[in-house]
């Protein structure tokens, strides 16, 4: 079995995305949670590592809401998804489950691409750079780097838990 380790590691309140300069759309100021992905196979070795990007607190398991997934373990699953993907995987993307709470699934908690908090909807965001400011970069790299790692692999033999901030 592989364990990935999500450590929440610092919280932003108020983080601004740019305007859309083809659409002119305005995005709204959102909390955000970075933190740091490690993978490690059945030996403990290190074998990936990348930063996160999720809303900021709290966390719930309430469905329909633009928050981060709850500190537990989770298992993994293959889904389709409009989200942002990178184009070897579209419109196949990474999942989270959890025997715990049956409803969960319906969450559609993924691991996409985004840079931004206002990118999350409530899922994960891999990037390769903590910018310092609540916001990540080279996300579709990352994401690209996972989604290879976790087929190689098979999702089958993965479990992600999520840690709060110590």
């Amino acid at each position: 079995m592989l364990t990935i380790t999500l450590q929440r590691k610092k919280e932003y309140a108020s983080v601004q995305k740019p305007p859309n300069a083809k659409t002119g759309r305005v995005y709204k100021t959102e909390p955000s949670t970075i933190g740091e992905l490690i993978v490690e196979n059945e030996s403990g070795e290190i074998i990936f590592t990348c930063v996160t990007c999720e809303n900021g607190g709290p966390s719930t398991d309430t469905p329909n809401q633009d928050k981060r997934i709850v500190a537990r373990t989770y298992q993994l699953y293959w889904t389709e998804s409009s989200v942002s993907l990178p184009k070897e995987y579209k419109p196949k993307c990474i999942s989270t489950y959890t025997d715990e709470l049956a409803s969960h699934k319906g969450r559609r908690i993924h691991i996409h691409i985004g840079n931004y908090p206002q990118d999350t909807e409530g899922c994960l965001l891999l990037g390769q750079i903590d910018n310092g400011n609540g916001t990540i970069s080279q996300s579709t790299q990352a994401v690209k780097d996972f989604y290879d790692l976790v087929s190689k692999h098979g999702i089958e033999n993965f479990r992600l838990e999520v840690k709060e901030i110590q």
